[in-house]
């Protein structure tokens, strides 16, 4: 059987990997002051990522809303912009799904981070 190179992966992380994220309502920042909030990864490909909130992201609003994120999964900040795709109330936070379209360098970089992440993994079991 032949491997495919183009087939996805997704990375699950066993504890959540904090982050940051800044509200972009139609691609822009809403208010003058940049306001970051934090959330939590649960898992990442090189496409997207799920990720918990405290808070409720785009309600009431009929706007494209986007998260600007910014993460560390080893070394490298990563700043990425995600489109929410999905939603969903967990316990007393919010669960989404994003994905990344148009950012081939952040997939790359995605890919790297977690290749090196995953070596130093191994190497200490």
């Amino acid at each position: 059987m032949a491997f495919k190179r183009t087939e996805g992966f997704r990375f699950t992380f066993g504890v959540p990997i904090e982050a940051n994220f800044t509200e972009l309502i139609n691609g822009k920042q809403e208010q003058l002051e940049v306001v970051k909030y934090p959330c939590e990864i649960i898992d990442v490909s090189p496409h997207g990522m799920k990720m918990f909130s405290s808070r409720e992201i785009g309600e009431n609003n009929n706007n494209l809303v986007q998260l600007e994120l910014e993460f560390i999964l080893d070394e490298v900040l990563i700043k990425a912009i995600g489109d929410i795709v999905w939603k969903k109330k967990y316990g007393g936070k919010f669960q989404y799904g994003l994905i990344f379209e148009n950012q081939p360098g952040i997939e790359e970089l995605i890919v790297s981070e977690l290749k090196v992440r995953r070596k130093k993994e191994v190497g200490r079991n």
